[in-house]
């Protein structure tokens, strides 16, 4: 995600000043100037006119967290309920942040550690283990916690990027056959920069 941000600035920022130098002589716009600014234009809008990646780099720690929690989980129903381990689903040990890699843990693991794997464990017990499993459920409710907050990294993740492509593809002055995805990232800057302001200033009175 810091990369994509970072290299949108990049890109803004020489547009606008290649546009601060040129209004003063006859110069070509700078996409039909540079092949190099025009290939990363067209990057740019189809960043924008595609589906989001499904994860980024910087969201591999955060799933290793989940997946020592998931873990954690169901290896409860062995230690606290006395489940033999040979019926503990086990997890991948290779963080996939992709979800295509075959015996990788990704979100669907995850979720499918607290969903599907932990209801066939608690199905297991019938009425039995009620205070092991009122302990279990309350680990439950931790890893679910942290998928939720995940889901929410990524959506801010995808609106930052969005946001500075647009701004970037903006700045070079191109013009795509659909504006929607532009008028979307942009709109989203202005969503991001209006809450971080709201929050600014909240923190500011709360602390006062």
């Amino acid at each position: 995600m810091l990369q994509k941000v970072l290299a949108a600035i990049v890109i803004e920022e020489w547009a606008k000043r290649y546009g601060t130098e040129s209004s003063t002589s006859k110069c070509p716009p700078l996409i039909e100037a540079s092949t190099l600014a025009r290939e990363m234009s067209n990057r740019t809008l189809t960043w924008l006119q595609s589906d989001p990646p499904a994860a980024y780099h910087e969201m591999a720690f955060i799933l290793a967290r989940i997946h020592g929690e998931c873990t954690n989980l169901l290896h409860s129903f062995a230690f606290d309920c006395k489940i033999p381990w040979d019926e503990i689903p086990t997890l991948g040990t290779e963080i996939d942040l992709t979800g295509s890699k075959q015996g990788g843990f990704s979100l669907a693991s995850a979720e499918a550690a607290v969903e599907r794997d932990y209801s066939k464990l608690k199905d297991r017990l019938g009425k039995a283990k009620k205070r092991e499993l009122a302990v279990i459920s309350e680990k439950r409710k931790t890893v679910l916690s942290s998928i939720e907050r995940y889901k929410e990294v990524k959506t801010q993740h995808d609106i930052r990027v969005c946001a500075a492509f647009a701004a970037a593809y903006v700045a070079l002055k191109n013009t795509p056959d659909k504006v929607s995805p532009i008028v979307k990232g942009v709109m989203n800057g202005i969503k991001v920069c209006f809450v971080s302001a709201c929050g600014a200033i909240f923190e500011s009175f709360f602390f006062l």
